[in-house]
């Protein structure tokens, strides 16, 4: 998989979509917890209006029952509050935890279409992003 980060504008609605996630089960585009996705999440831009990930940050919709433990990164839990800090966090790689969450300043959105059997039965959830001043 390229480390190149897709990103785009749309009027003054700045997007962008890493492409990694931490190990788990084997599934696509995982890396090892710690240093190399920190490394990773190290080149999401500041001043971005939506970050949309794979996998959620940890503690916003991450729960696995079957697990029985929290499976989201800490490294990106990181970037987003301290850092980053996007109105919107998109992700849906963890299909148990559909649904939204806020920590008071970013909307957490786990938007996987997929149930945890894989039945793509979840609703489509719609929100509205006010656009910023001046565009």
């Amino acid at each position: 998989a390229s480390d190149a980060s897709p990103s785009k504008r749309l009027s003054a609605i700045h997007l962008i979509f890493p492409q990694r996630t931490p190990w788990f089960n084997g599934w696509g585009f995982n890396l090892p917890r710690g240093q190399s996705l920190l490394d990773k999440w190290n080149l999401i831009p500041e001043g971005i209006d939506i970050l949309m990930t794979h996998g959620p940050p940890l503690g916003f919709r991450d729960w696995v029952p079957k697990e029985l433990q929290r499976v989201g990164c800490v490294e990106l839990l990181n970037t987003v509050q301290r850092r980053v800090r996007p109105k919107l966090h998109v992700f849906g790689g963890i299909h148990e935890g559909y649904g939204i969450m806020t920590d008071g300043y970013t909307t957490y959105i786990n938007a996987s279409t997929c149930t945890v059997s894989f039945q793509p039965t979840n609703p489509p959830i719609i929100f509205d992003l006010p656009t910023p001043q001046g565009s």
